[in-house]
């Protein structure tokens, strides 16, 4: 019963789904704000979370050694001593984090206390609202405070990220340590003196309120090993607590808001991934191996950034070399394309262009599975030096195989390139394909007869083995009987 037990629960086990590798361990304060953090974060979490992050809350900063990012949101109580120093040592040790802010939430004292972790990096909040009066969200009617972001810099944080909005948010001030991310349009500026934006206006100075592309709205910086995204605004990532009139969805389904999300802890859990460099490099190999050189790529991009930063020489150097490979890989991939294209529009010449282009890279990386599929198509754009090149190819690899003693497979191959010779009327190349063939079909047919002569062998030996021992037991069997009637005479 007891065994019957263990494997039911194996075949329980048997049928739960594989873990996923988590991508990080994200730790998100709610002990700072006077909003409900939770609330306004929650889907972003869950979305994250389908992203196989691991998420937690936490209303204490203090033990961060198990995270990869730590998430601090529109903060209107100050941090004690030890929760900085605990920060700090977060971002030293390789941590993420990230900073998110809020117009209007954020008064005077507030944006102040905020501003000393913000400092730290090189980034300080600003006391506005940005806004735009032309390029901007319209629900009910158009909103100057929702402007619409269209300008983001070269960087994974924004990778394939093309708009978004911010919800009142404010603007970001930096020092030459940070670097921006993300600015404002031609007639985006940051209002200080608006009342109507929550925190009863500030005070004008001119050279604080930025236009344009001096109007930061997200910013990065990197601290010893670890990395540090700030933004000003929350309300982008809303979920369910920004439902409702006017909003006919929250916020954080609009434009480009998850993807951002998801590029900026990405980006940020760098820790986790330096801990995980040897599994994405195998990753990354097995791809390539299997022809996908652009996931691998993508892959070992973000890897090198991640080495480097790491100081880790002997990662960098393997992701280098990977990286070019899968580098070329997807070049040639693109001009298999660019060149297959041609071919369907019957523009021969300029398709011969690619492929040839593309085989000499292929062959470069050493993917001759590839390269063989480019001489195919330069040989069906009637390329003669392709074929050539297809014949010899065969002609080869049927030798190998004939030193082997693969005869089957050897044959196989010179039957395929001797009609290839014979088109390109070779004659020399077709003599020797038919010596190599008559050889191989003598190979093949000896190995035939080899085989049926060890076969029946084989059952021979197999019958006299059953009749030898069928005589053995039946002579045991007489031996046996006879010493029975020795030991007990029949009676008389």
């Amino acid at each position: 019963m007891k065994v019957f037990g263990l494997v039911i629960l194996a075949l329980m086990v048997s049928m739960l789904p594989v873990q996923q590798q988590v991508e990080g361990r994200i730790l998100i304060d709610v002990g700072h704000s006077s909003q409900d953090v939770q609330r306004i974060l929650n889907d972003v979490v869950d979305y994250l979370e389908i992203k196989y992050y691991y998420v937690e809350f936490t209303k204490t900063i203090m033990y961060l050694d198990p995270y990869d990012v730590l998430v601090i949101a529109i903060p209107t109580q100050p941090f004690t001593e030890e929760e900085l120093a605990s920060i700090k040592r977060f971002v030293e040790n390789g941590g993420g984090l990230l900073l998110l802010g809020e117009s209007g939430v954020l008064s005077s004292k507030n944006v102040e206390d905020f501003n000393v972790l913000a400092g730290y990096y090189g980034i300080k909040f600003q006391r506005d609202v940005v806004v735009d009066p032309e390029n901007n969200l319209t629900l009910d009617k158009p909103y100057p405070e929702i402007p619409i972001i269209e300008n983001f810099a070269n960087h994974p944080a924004t990778r394939n990220v093309q708009r978004i909005f911010l919800v009142s948010g404010c603007s970001l001030q930096l020092s030459s340590s940070a670097k921006k991310l993300a600015w404002g349009g031609e007639e985006t500026y940051g209002d200080r003196l608006s009342e109507i934006y929550g925190y009863g206006g500030g005070s004008y100075e001119p050279g604080l309120e930025k236009r344009g592309e001096e109007l930061v709205i997200m910013a990065c910086a990197e601290s010893e090993k670890g990395r540090i995204v700030a933004m000003g605004d929350t309300s982008l990532f809303r979920g369910k607590a920004a439902s409702g009139s006017p909003w006919p969805q929250d916020p954080l389904e609009y434009l480009d808001h998850k993807r951002l999300a998801l590029n900026i802890v990405n980006w940020l859990s760098v820790k986790g991934k330096i801990e995980r460099a040897s599994e994405l490099i195998d990753e990354a190999e097995s791809l390539i191996e299997q022809g996908r050189y652009q996931e691998a790529k993508d892959i070992l991009e973000d890897l090198r950034s991640i080495s480097q930063q790491a100081e880790d020489a002997g990662t960098t150097r393997q992701v280098a070399v990977l990286l070019f490979i899968a580098t070329k890989g997807a070049e040639a991939d693109q001009l298999v394309t660019e060149g297959e294209s041609y071919l369907e529009d019957l523009n021969c010449e300029e398709a011969s262009i690619y492929f040839e282009e593309a085989l000499t890279i292929y062959r470069s990386i050493g993917d001759e599975e590839r390269a063989e599929k480019c001489l195919d198509l330069l040989t069906e754009c009637g390329d003669t030096t392709a074929l050539l090149q297809k014949a010899d190819l065969l002609l080869e690899e049927g030798k190998e195989l004939k030193g082997e003693g693969k005869y089957a497979e050897a044959l196989q191959r010179i039957e395929e390139a001797k009609p290839m010779y014979e088109q390109l009327e070779i004659a020399r190349r077709v003599d020797e394909c038919n010596t190599l063939i008559e050889e191989l079909q003598e190979y093949v047919k000896g190995k035939q007869e080899t085989e049926e002569v060890l076969r029946r062998n084989r059952l021979v030996l197999a019958v006299i083995l059953v009749i030898t021992t069928v005589i053995i037991a039946a002579l045991i069997l007489w031996r046996r009987s006879k010493r029975y009637e020795e030991i007990y005479p029949p009676p008389k």
